[in-house]
């Protein structure tokens, strides 16, 4: 068996360690008016310091769509491909080898230069190259991962005015071949809401959402992405906060129906977050507006006697029911649950 074969047999077995690698995902897409801002892909970091950079999605061609600002500071376009569990028993000591099939549409009336990098945390290996109107190329780059590797990231960097980048699909694996074909390293959706009946224990890829309010750190930047402060953030250490679902019963979101009359009202949890009628806002108890009526007359005597007649309605008093029921809140039957949120 030559060695191409070998290689071949090696890397269909291997994961995918990229998330989002051909640009499915994007949980911070927004749509006012009919008009579409899809905002940075799921997993993934975005950076430009300069005017008017962006970072769509092309439908024509299913590419995440980057263009560059209009100076010559440097775009950066990233993701820790290193976030799973146990990714340190996975990955260092180990080949890996990472492809990105990138284009400069014939639209386009600037020519760019991009560098695509593989960083362990110890060491690196870069490959640049030219993009001429209208080229579609594959850019390859490989590592040997360091055994005291820190973390395993590739990043894209553009530092050219106006660049027009459709980035089509990045992909990594361990092994000498890169291939598409490969099922990814995370199973199922980042963000992605779960609950268990028969644990207190959320699984090793997931954050239980049954605690006090706790923080999302830089070593989850895929979970942060998707996130993005939606349910508050702390001033303090710019990291956004996780929810606390504690005790609380979920709602489908209204989306501007009407169904939940006090859609527009829905507060964040914490400081930072969205608010009125989103997904992740919350919404206080509150009994449906109503009153209980009492029909009596006061102008006509209901007792008669040598006194004459009076009434037995003391109006310039109140009174409560004699029963009293001792419940701490209202709520129906239920069963408690535990909630997590998928960070891997």
């Amino acid at each position: 068996m030559d060695d191409l074969t070998k290689n071949m047999l090696f890397a269909i077995q291997q994961k995918n360690l990229v998330y989002n690698y051909n640009f499915l995902y994007y949980s911070n897409k927004k749509v006012v008016d009919s008009l579409i801002t899809f905002n940075h892909p799921d997993g993934w970091m975005y950076q430009d310091s300069g005017a008017n950079g962006e970072v769509s999605f092309d439908d024509s061609t299913k590419s995440c769509l980057i263009q560059k600002s209009t100076d010559d500071s440097t775009m950066t376009f990233s993701q820790v491909i290193s976030e799973f569990p146990r990714w340190n028993e996975t990955v260092p000591g180990k080949k890996v080898s990472a492809n990105a099939v990138i284009q400069n549409p014939s639209s386009a009336s600037t020519n760019f230069e991009l560098t695509f990098t593989i960083y362990d945390g110890v060491s690196k290996n870069s490959k640049t190259l030219f993009y001429e109107s209208g080229e579609k190329k594959e850019i390859n780059v490989e590592l040997d991962v360091d055994e005291n590797a820190t973390k395993l990231e590739i990043d894209i960097q553009c530092s050219t005015p106006k660049a027009i980048l459709y980035i089509n699909t990045i992909y990594v694996n361990i092994g000498e071949i890169a291939l598409d074909t490969l099922p990814c390293i995370v199973q199922g959706v980042i963000g992605e809401r779960k609950q268990y009946v028969a644990t207190e224990n959320a699984p090793a890829e997931e954050f239980s959402l049954c605690n006090e309010v706790l923080e999302i750190t830089d070593k989850f930047t895929r979970l942060r992405s998707v996130i993005n402060n939606r349910f508050g953030v702390n001033p303090d250490t710019n990291n956004p906060y996780l929810i606390n679902m504690s005790g609380q019963f979920s709602r489908a979101w209204d989306n501007g129906l009407g169904v939940d009359p006090d859609a527009d009202d829905r507060t964040s949890q914490e400081k930072g977050g969205v608010e009125g009628d989103k997904v992740g806002t919350l919404e206080e108890d509150v009994f449906l507006k109503h009153n209980h009526g009492l029909k009596f007359s006061l102008d006509k005597p209901i007792l008669t006697g040598k006194e004459g007649a009076a009434s037995i309605i003391n109006t310039s008093s109140t009174s409560s029911t004699e029963d009293e029921l001792d419940g701490k809140e209202t709520r129906p039957v239920n069963i408690a649950e535990l909630y997590t949120i998928k960070w891997a």
